[in-house]
């Protein structure tokens, strides 16, 4: 099972964080250079940077993908297409959603149901507003008369971010760029420092500070307009979502795999791909004494006697193991079937779910023959272990 993560909140940071503390290995997807600057470099954690629309999400999906979307509550286009996206692939979906803790209505406040709504409302308004909602919508506030006085805001610390607020007109007196979480002191600080008589927040649940922001406000005697969230969706806190994938994973790996060692000498063993990956394996084969075909739509120097062509179920014929290594998810899901009906030991390598059997990385000498897979959570240690035992049989008398 292939773990995707659409992230750029704190959420998905900690998520990230506790995946690579239990070994297991995600791609992650954030819109900027900047949310993927904010997070540490995490072993077995893939962040790709640029925001995606639906046609490629579906192009990183698979049926045997999960998908888990640790996107912002405000950020509904692109839930949308990651769920679209899910839907077209038959690709698992989670919702990691952030808890309101806004119990009941709280008179001290002043609910909007969106940004253009909060903007009609400070129209009719004097006094300054602490803009807490980020750099997104921030357009739509030059409506407000005397907008560059009144407004100060608080956005990300980035070139392109700053770039906007000035192009939009804003002070520099009035950019605030800095980045969270922000304490309750920090917040009452600058709400009496820029004199201000509204704070505009977003229901951000406890990961985006509103508790801080409330207190502050209510310590700096100033009136707080929240936006409500534009949906009521459904999902699951962290320590739901901790729990969905140990449960997930377990299904998977529930057993480890046998070490069964058998002779491959004079077996027909097919091989579809000409990529590293194949080539490893390739090599492996050999050494053990398999008669190999290789099927590739792209040839590789380095490797000889390659079939130049598409896999068709038909290679199957006579092939006592089949190893599925080509880029194509398609290509080895459908190879993983054929094997499946046909009864033959297969090896799937982007997918272990769909592997019948694991190839090992090989430690030997002339004595002893090592084989080495990990359970399935472990897959960036193998090397690493791999090489340790090749170290003790190169000394072993």
């Amino acid at each position: 099972m292939k773990l995707v993560i659409f992230s750029g909140t704190t959420d998905g940071n900690n998520l990230c964080k506790w995946l690579c503390e239990q070994n297991f290995e995600a791609d992650v997807y954030v819109a900027t250079q900047y949310g993927k600057d904010v997070m540490q470099e995490m072993k077995g954690i893939n962040i790709h940077v640029g925001r995606l629309d639906k046609t490629q999400i579906e192009n990183i999906l698979s049926h045997n993908t999960c998908v888990i979307d640790a996107t912002h509550p405000y950020a509904t286009e692109v839930t949308q297409n990651i769920k679209k996206a899910c839907e077209e692939k038959s690709a698992k979906y989670i919702r990691f959603l952030r808890e309101s803790i806004i119990q009941e209505k709280d008179n001290d406040f002043i609910y909007v149901e969106s940004t253009e709504h909060a903007v009609q409302f400070l129209e009719k308004t004097n006094g300054n507003v602490l803009l807490t909602t980020g750099s997104k919508e921030l357009e739509k506030y030059i409506k407000i008369p005397d907008y560059k006085n009144r407004l100060f805001v608080r956005v990300l610390p980035s070139v392109d971010v700053i770039k906007k607020c000035v192009e939009l007109g804003f002070l520099g007196s009035n950019i605030i760029a800095m980045q969270g979480p922000f304490s309750i002191e920090m917040n009452v600080a600058l709400l009496k420092q820029k004199k201000c008589d509204f704070m505009i927040t977003k229901d951000t649940g406890t990961a985006g500070g509103f508790h801080e922001k409330k207190v502050a406000a209510q310590k700096a005697n100033i009136k707080m307009i929240v936006i409500n969230r534009p949906t009521n969706e459904t999902g699951y806190n962290f320590e739901q979502i901790k729990e969905i994938i140990i449960n997930m994973y377990k299904n998977i790996y529930e057993y480890h795999k046998f070490p069964l060692f058998i002779s491959l000498k004079n077996k027909n063993c097919l091989v579809v791909g000409a990529g590293n990956i194949a080539q490893r394996r390739i090599n492996i084969l050999k050494q053990f004494g398999a008669n190999v075909k290789i099927v590739s739509k792209e040839n590789n120097d380095n490797i000889s006697d390659v079939c130049i062509k598409a896999y068709d179920k038909s290679d199957l014929k006579n092939m006592f193991l089949v190893v599925a290594a080509t880029n194509d998810r398609n290509t080895n899901h459908n190879i993983y079937i054929d094997c499946t009906r046909n009864n033959i030991f297969v090896s799937i390598a982007d997918c272990a779910s769909e592997s019948s059997f694991f190839f090992p990385a090989i430690c030997k000498n002339e004595n002893f023959v090592c084989g080495l897979v990990s359970n399935g959570n472990y897959h960036s240690r193998v090397a690493t272990k791999a090489k340790q035992i090749r170290n003790i049989l190169e000394n072993e008398e």
